[in-house]
């Protein structure tokens, strides 16, 4: 796509020395082809990448359908269901509330929220941040709950399934006693802190949540202007599905997030340039959490911390492939990909961060 290559203006590699105008033009029609074929391979009706290198998006394109049935074309302002992708998005506004000193990672739960049981009493923020509560797993008790009340009572009534800080598992139980934490610190419902703290300041009027409801067999939810329809692939009966995801509102620090890549490059972008956190504080975000016994957790405030060949690699995925984000927070140098292709499991960014950083190898 030409677009793609007229708006790779210029690259930053982790290597010094001068790009030729030559090795720009391959890199992206690398770049172009390996999203090409991964669209085709794995039917994904609409993709969209950006690649944000040090403050300068230097790099953003929308391919193929954000809705088969009416034939909408996908655009940059199409808003793509984040899943788990929304904690990258909720750790930013939380740093921020660490930033002006009215939370702190090492205080315990039970200095922001009243009757809680004894034993979780050496429960620290940090330990829900990083996924190391021993809260049970909400929503894998397949239970609905119509508030987050509802969901801390029922999570109140079970055991740990260890003691804080002593294992990390990805649970579903973290984030929900996380939104009582923010509500309480910050004095206002979820929603309207996160907009506030983030959307508002960032500019990001794409992004937002759908309020899915669901009462027996109805479901109700807000439009959202621009947003994508997800699909999966049936394989057996080669066509496209529709598929649904419901967010219980309990969940909305850890999913149930909508946003576009456009929104997605600009919080990058602020993040680069620490018009929302200082490095200090960004680097709290990507900072392994040790647990209880001195070992790293692969988590820092809800962002993944991996590697990528010899330097670190931080970010998170969610759908499992409906969105993708990977930063090289060294360097500064962040892809993000969004899909509405349920079923494709893949990490397109990995890809893409190769042949960004890596074109000679590849």
């Amino acid at each position: 796509m030409t677009h793609l290559k007229t708006i790779f203006l210029s690259i930053s590699l982790l290597i010094t020395g001068l790009v030729k105008s030559q090795d720009i033009v391959e890199r992206a029609t690398k770049i172009d082809s390996f999203l090409t074929a991964q669209i085709k391979e794995h039917h994904i009706p609409a993709l969209s990448v950006a690649i944000i290198d040090n403050g300068e998006i230097k790099c953003m394109e929308s391919y193929g359908t954000a809705n088969l049935e009416f034939d909408v074309d996908n655009t940059e302002q199409t808003s793509f269901q984040l899943a788990s992708v929304t904690k990258l998005l909720s750790a930013t506004a939380i740093a921020m509330l660490i930033q002006e000193g009215k939370l702190d990672l090492d205080k315990k739960v039970t200095s922001y929220v009243d009757n809680l049981p004894k034993e979780w009493d050496d429960m620290r923020i940090k330990d829900l941040v990083a996924h190391q509560s021993g809260i049970v797993d909400l929503l894998a008790l397949k239970k609905e709950f119509n508030t987050v009340d509802e969901a801390l009572e029922v999570a109140k009534s079970n055991p740990l399934d260890f003691e804080p800080g002593t294992k990390t598992v990805y649970a579903g139980g973290d984030y929900a006693l996380m939104m009582k934490v923010i509500e309480k610190v910050s004095g206002m419902p979820f929603q309207q802190f996160i907009s506030k703290y983030l959307l508002e300041k960032v500019g990001m009027p794409h992004t937002g949540y759908n309020n899915m409801e669901q009462d027996f067999i109805y479901r109700t939810y807000d439009p959202m202007p621009n947003a994508a329809t997800t699909y999966v692939w049936d394989n057996d009966q080669q066509k496209q599905r529709v598929f649904s995801m419901l967010f219980p509102k309990w969940t909305y620090p850890a999913g149930g997030m909508f946003s576009s890549i456009e929104d997605m490059a600009n919080w990058i972008v602020a993040l680069d340039k620490n018009t929302l956190l200082s490095e200090k504080y960004q680097k709290l975000l990507w900072t392994p959490v040790k647990l209880r016994d001195g070992n790293t957790s692969p988590f820092g405030i809800g962002w993944i911390v991996d590697r990528f060949g010899d330097v670190t690699a931080t970010g998170h995925s969610g759908g499992p492939a409906l969105a993708d984000v990977m930063r090289l927070p060294e360097s500064k140098i962040t892809v993000i990909v969004l899909t509405n292709q349920i079923s494709l499991r893949p990490f397109l960014t990995s890809g893409v961060l190769k042949l960004y950083v890596q074109p000679n190898n590849n």
